[in-house]
Formats: C-alpha cells, structure tokens, sequence
C-alpha cells in the first residue's frame, strides 16, 4: 500500500518541476524576444529621427542656395549690367552704381560673400570688391554657360570650390530677347553649410555631413579636429538598410573618430550636394541596456518566486501522502491512529459529525487551534476530549456528510484570530461513534509570500513603464498610450494635443555643472510638469533632456497655456551653486484626422527645430507657422 502510495504521488511532483522549468525557460524567452523588439524599436525609431533630419537640413541648405541664385538672377534686371554686357563699358558713375547695387544685392544673403559679372566669353568684367572694370578669366562655368538648354531647366549651377572656401554659383543673364549674353557668378561660404548643421544635435555621439558632387566634406558636426578635412574619405556602407529615390539610408564606420553609426543621406534637391546625418548605436540602446538589467532582475526574481512555490508545491503533495496513509491507517486500526494523531506533521483531528464535538486531537492541532492540553500521565478514558468544534464552514460540511479534498480556506478561531490553511475532511466509515478526520495543513506563510509577490509584480510593472530618474512615464509607454488616444479620438472625435520640448544648452549645462545638476535639472522639469498639468494628462521623458506631453481632449491654445505655465514655474526654479535658469524650447500639435502618432511627433519635433532656431526658449504651435 505504501509502495502504491508513493507511486501515485511521483508524477504529480516530476510535472511540478518539469513545468516550473518550462515556465521559466517560457519568461526568459519572452524577455529576449521583448528585448529584441525593443532594440528593432529603438532602431527604427532612430533611422525615422535621421531621415527625418537628414530631409530637414537637405531642404533648408537647397532653399539657402536657391535663394542666393535668385538674387544672382536678379542681377539680369540691372541696367548697369545689360549696358555692361552689351559694350563690354561703363562710365565711372555707371560702374559705382552697379558696385552700391551689387552690395544691397549681397545684403540679402550674408552668407554670399561676392558677385561676379562675367560676359560670355568666359571673362570676369565686374566684381562687387571693387568699383571698377576687371578683365580676368573664369573657366568654372564656361561649358555650361555655351550649353543650349531650356531656361527653366537650367537656370543655375552650383560647385563645391575649396579652394574658394565655399561653393560657387552660377546663373545664366539673358537679354530682353532671351539670349545668354553672360553670367553672374557668387560664393557661398562655408559657414553657411556650418551653421546649419551646428543648430540640430542627433544625440552625444552622432555625426552630420555636407558632402560635394565628389564626396568632398563641406561641412560637420561636430567639428572635425584642424587637418582631416582634406583626408575625409567617402562613407562605405557596412549594410544598406534602404534606398528610395534620392534618399539612402545604411550603416557604417566613420573615417574620423571610428564609431559605426545608422545613417541616412538625402539629395539637397537640384543641387550636387548630399547631407547625412548618423545616430550612433550606442545612444540609442542605452535605454534597452537598462531595460535588459531591470529584465535580468525581474526574471532572476520571478524564478526565485517560482522555486520557492515549487517546494511549497512538494512540501504539500509530501502532506497529502501522509495524510492518505494516515487515514488508511486510522481505518485499519483505532489505535494505530491514535499514534499517528500524536505523530503526524499534519493538525488532525477526529470529529463527531452528529454532535460536532472533537473527539482526539493531536498536538499541533492543539497549539493551531488553541485548545486545552493533553495532560501528563492520564489515563486512556481521559483521552476523549469531547469538545465543541466550532469552525465554520467546517460545521455545515460535517453536517451534510461531505467529503473535501485539499481545500484552501481562511478560518477565523474563537479569539477572532485569522488562518489560512488547507482543509481535508473523511468520513472513517461506520464506526461507533461516527468520526470524520478532520485535517489542517497551516499555510499562513506561503499565503504571506504570495502578497508579497503580488506587490513585488505590481512594482515592477511601475518600474518597467516608468523613468527611473523622473518617475515620468518612458517613452514606450507614452508611445502605447499616444496611440490609444489617437484611436479614441477617431471613433469619438475628442480634441488631442501633444507638446514635444527639450532643454535649452542641456548639454552644456552638464559639462559646466556636472551630471549630478543635470539630473536635478531634470527631475525640477518633472516636478514642474507634476505640478501644472491635469492627473488626466500623460507626461513622459521619451529622451535624455528630451520629453512628451500628450493632453487628451484638450485644444491647441489651451495645452500651450499649461506649457507656458511649465515655463514659468521652470524659470523661477534654482538650484544650488547654479548661477543660471534653465528654459527649454517646444512644439505643440493637435490631432488631425488619418493622424498616426509617427505623424504627429514629426509634426511637433519640426516645431522644436524651429523653435530652437529662432532662438531657443519658445514654444510653437501649428497655428504660428500658418
């Protein structure tokens, strides 16, 4: 019997341990697969970020260059010009006028350092340097000037000039009739390519490029150290990621400081110049190397949880097979029961069904019950108890004759104390009198682990949708939480605002005051955003001075009155051995129908890039760039 005992409790203990195993490989797979995701995310969030950046930067540098060919153009429709042209002559007063006119002309574009009128043979007859009649050569554009092309097509060219130290434009001058009689040819500096590229930041170790029709560096950011300017060679992609028209988008090493970055490189329109901008891997999968050691941990957690419900688990299948073998026992023989009573691990008890008096009872259950003790050396007629047995719903289960197998349950004993403990109840058969064997397992402890485990999961599903710096939300979960608000508003039609902003100089505020007054700054940000916005309102830190906004049925004026309020509260903030305030700049948004939340933050993060170029410290909305 106890050879058959053991044996059916065997498969039940090997499926315990093989599925607590599955189950742990099963969490550790999903981690990695979760991981992974996040990564892939991260990637194409990063990729969207460049290509978003790289187009940006290539249409502002094509309508700088275009502009400064129309006023090249403009220069056609100066008499002085047309005469000049014409005769090959001009007066003194003639050639002073043209020189006044060709300053105002340069005025336009500061960043166009002269004008040169060239006749069409290919001589430069008049520069804005100096008021007077030149004759020397310029073969830059020759060809092109002597090429039969439509106007329209063909208005103007632009080279990248080193030795120039910009870039050099042409554009063709015509007659009243349409006739090519010369060109008007201007350079542009290469501070212009500079600067642009200076007012966008792709993260601590990203890169930004303006490269020629022959892959000659114009420009970068960061500045590349004096010398290897003229030992740049062109990008070789490691891996091409995608190509669409006039846009590519790859990785590969850097030939200046060595670092792999995801780049995407676009065609500044009609012009020979290209612009790519790279994000290096390591800014973007810092936030999965933390999400991976938070994982790592929750991981090593549960399954330490899971080990320890296991041995529960056993600890109790083990009390099972005690008490079944008790209970044969007890129905073979009184008094062979009578000593497991007194030996079992288990609080036993024999009870009169019809009079719900307790009959025996061992020790434990003595002590977990509270009842009177065994007295020493009594004799075997004092050994019947005869107590009352008041446990509900024990009582009414005795009453009706029910037989319960292993059942959970939280009993409360006669001081009003509570007890969670696993209950069993067999009626012996038909003795004299009848008697039900009534068995408690105490499992207060494990119960008590269990709510500790709860709480335990509950605050890591805090932690895995929070920043641990700011206590904001991080950005997947503002991601998930956008979209849901953009579905609401399409089947409910509420009004949704989102404000994209990051901190003015952040990164110059952390190399002058340290990373720890950089962290202050941020959790003063987080703090202010706390304070001003509704409870309703999402507030997420999506970057590393960088955060999200998202104000469900609210309008566009009313969510830039709560940052406005932001602003305010931030700027009065001080903080110690700081002798500076901290601002930052914005872009607002509202919800559109067809919207997606790809297109809404591109629409709020072109906002910050204007903001941050019309001087920092501002916030724009959709109806300020109407």
């Amino acid at each position: 019997m106890d050879f058959n005992l053991r044996k059916r409790n065997k498969r039940p203990a090997r499926y315990a341990i093989w599925g607590s195993i599955f189950f742990l490989l099963a969490t550790l797979a999903l981690v990695a697969l979760e991981l992974l995701n996040t990564y892939q995310q991260e990637e194409e969030n990063a990729l969207r970020q460049a290509n978003g950046l790289s187009q940006l930067l290539a249409e502002r540098l094509a309508a700088g260059v275009s502009e400064a060919g129309l006023i090249l153009q403009n220069t056609s429709q100066l008499p002085q010009v047309q005469t000049l042209l014409h005769t090959g002559k001009s007066s003194e007063d003639g050639q002073q006028k043209l020189y006044q006119q060709l300053q105002q002309q340069l005025q336009l574009a500061p960043y166009l350092s002269r004008i040169e009128i060239i006749d069409s043979a290919c001589q430069a007859i008049f520069t804005s340097r100096q008021a007077a009649i030149v004759r020397q050569p310029h073969n830059e554009f020759c060809r092109w000037l002597h090429r039969n092309e439509d106007p329209e097509n063909s208005y103007t060219a632009a080279q990248h000039n080193p030795e120039q130290h910009g870039i050099v434009l042409a554009s063709k001058l015509r007659d009243d009739s349409g006739n090519v009689i010369g060109m008007a040819a201007g350079v542009i500096a290469n501070n212009f390519f500079q600067d642009e590229v200076s007012r966008v930041t792709v993260g601590e170790h990203g890169e930004i490029l303006v490269l020629d029709q022959r892959q000659l560096m114009v420009a970068r950011w960061p500045k590349p150290p004096k010398g290897l300017e003229r030992q740049f060679r062109p990008l070789q992609p490691a891996k091409l990621l995608s190509r669409d028209g006039n846009q590519a988008q790859f990785s590969a090493p850097s030939n200046i400081d060595g670092v792999t970055r995801l780049y995407s490189q676009s065609q500044t329109g009609r012009y020979p110049f290209q612009v790519a901008v790279g994000i290096a891997r390591k800014d973007f999968t810092r936030s999965v190397q933390e999400k991976a050691t938070l994982a790592l941990l929750g991981w090593l957690f549960i399954a330490g949880m899971t080990l320890l419900a296991l041995r529960n688990y056993l600890s109790n299948l083990r009390q099972h097979t005690l008490l079944s073998r008790s209970t044969d026992l007890i129905r073979q023989s009184e008094e062979e029961a009578k000593l497991i009573l007194d030996t079992a691990p288990l609080a036993l008890l024999l009870v009169n069904p019809k009079t719900r008096r307790i009959q025996r009872a061992n020790a434990l259950a003595r002590a977990m019950l509270q009842l009177p003790p065994r007295a020493p050396g009594t004799k075997e007629d004092s050994d019947i108890l005869n107590l009352p047995f008041r446990l509900q719903p024990l009582e009414q289960w005795l009453e009706a004759g029910q037989e319960i197998e292993s059942q959970e349950m939280e009993l409360e004993l006669e001081d009003h104390s509570r007890l969670w403990v696993i209950v069993s109840l067999r009626p012996l058969g038909e003795r004299t009198p009848p008697s039900t064997l009534v068995a408690l397992y105490d499992i207060s402890s494990r119960k008590q682990l269990e709510e500790q485990l709860q709480e335990s999961n509950q605050q890591l599903s805090e932690m895995a949708a929070t920043d641990p710096l700011t206590h904001l939300y991080n950005r997947r979960y503002a991601d998930m939480m956008l979209k849901d608000e953009i579905s609401r508003c399409e089947r409910y039609g509420q009004s949704l605002t989102i404000a994209v902003f990051d901190i003015d100089h952040f990164k110059q505020f952390n190399d002058r005051h340290g990373h720890q007054a950089g962290d202050n700054v941020l959790v003063a940000v987080a703090n202010a955003l706390t304070d001003t916005t509704r409870n309703t309102d999402i507030s997420a830190r999506v970057g590393g001075e960088e955060f999200l906004v998202i104000f469900p049925c609210t309008r566009l004026r009313d969510a830039q009155k709560v940052m406005e309020r932001v602003q305010v509260v931030l700027s009065q903030t001080r903080f110690p051995l700081v002798d500076q305030s901290v601002t930052f700049s914005g872009g607002l948004t509202d919800w559109r129908p067809h919207d997606t939340p790809e297109l809404m933050l591109a629409r709020a993060d072109r906002l910050l890039y204007e903001a941050k170029v019309a001087g920092r410290n501002i916030l724009f909305n959709d109806l300020d760039m109407t």
